[in-house]
């Protein structure tokens, strides 16, 4: 999805890339204090400003995908995947975010991550550089309810991790080659309105799993595609095969349904309705947003995941800062 817009400077952000090597589950510090008496206060002080209607019409933080035909005229190929809407999961949401009082509503797709931090999200890096510091997560999102009304409750983002190495897309080739493999980022929030960690509150969260390569029967891909192709604010899924990307470290599919909004949806090799784990071996980006030059609904790519994003996760799991300096690291098994 090319030409994401770029709204203001981020906040708070903390671009890493990594420590110790991660595993499937990156080995972390001690799991955090239990929620003091203040858990809770900024979720609720988000929820003031994030009503029903605002969250209904936010925009994609990237830009809007079209349909063979043009918008609202789509021409479906004859044995070409299409995207089944659904309710969504509990381990998959959306982020919302805005300029300000009176200014634009963004949103962008993201997945909880099973961590001892328990508090951590998984989304694309060219969502994340436009994350500030009111932007919030909700999973399983019920669009016309407001934030008291989510079944799982409102996260407000605290920090933003995001590989240093990795560079904006802004259409030139160049760059796309050189740094869209890592477009890959992890946010950290604090308690929902009740007081509880975002894992508590739903249940689970995806185990990171490294990709053993870029060829898979089957992976499921979930995210919120925007208005007006999706009126009803209902989540897409998809599982299809996958190849790779020629001449990237990344993987692709082709299924239709997947416009503007998708971007940081997650790649599961197992996944099932409403489960509360599955393993994630990738992130809806990469090369031009992850999509082709075209911008059609059908092509989608992602990073596949190997010791880049293992390290980003390790660093955001510890709450560490950036190692700016970290020369580039090879990924094993994904050549």
């Amino acid at each position: 999805m090319s030409a994401y817009r770029i709204r203001g400077t981020a906040v708070a952000m903390a671009m890493v890339c990594g420590a110790a090597a991660g595993l499937a589950a990156p080995a972390a510090q001690a799991a955090p204090s239990p929620p003091g008496p203040a858990a809770g206060r900024e979720a609720r002080q988000a929820a003031r400003f994030w009503t029903a209607q605002r969250m209904a019409d936010a925009r994609p933080l990237d830009a809007a995908r079209v349909a063979p035909g043009g918008p609202g005229r789509p021409v479906a190929a004859a044995g070409r995947p299409q995207g089944t809407m659904f309710g969504g999961s509990r381990l998959i949401g959306t982020f919302f975010g805005s300029n300000g009082p009176g200014g634009t509503t963004w949103h962008c797709t993201g997945s909880v991550i099973d961590t001892p931090a328990r508090d951590i999200v998984l989304t694309a890096a060219h969502c994340a550089l436009n994350m500030k510091g009111d932007y919030v997560f909700v999973p399983k999102f019920v669009k016309g309810a407001g934030p008291d009304r989510q079944p799982y409750g409102v996260f407000h983002v605290q920090r933003i991790f995001i590989d240093p190495r990795y560079v904006p897309d802004r259409g030139s080739t160049t760059t796309k080659k050189r740094a869209s493999d890592l477009d890959t980022a992890f946010a950290r929030v604090s308690a929902d309105q009740r007081g509880r960690s975002l894992q508590d509150a739903v249940g689970g969260g995806l185990t990171f799993t490294r990709a053993n390569g870029y060829t898979h029967r089957n992976v499921t891909v979930v995210g919120y595609p925007s208005y007006p192709h999706n009126s009803a604010g209902r989540a897409v899924k998809c599982t299809v095969p996958t190849r790779q990307l020629p001449g990237y470290r990344q993987m692709s599919m082709t299924c239709g349904g997947y416009y503007g909004g998708v971007s940081g949806s997650p790649w599961i090799t197992d996944y099932k309705d409403d489960a509360r784990t599955g393993h994630v071996i990738g992130d809806l980006g990469g090369y031009n947003g992850g999509g082709n030059d075209a911008n059609v609904d059908y092509i989608s790519y992602a990073p596949a995941f190997g010791d880049d994003a293992a390290h980003l996760l390790a660093d955001a799991v510890a709450n560490q800062d950036p190692l700016s300096d970290a020369p580039p690291r090879r990924t094993p098994g994904v050549r």
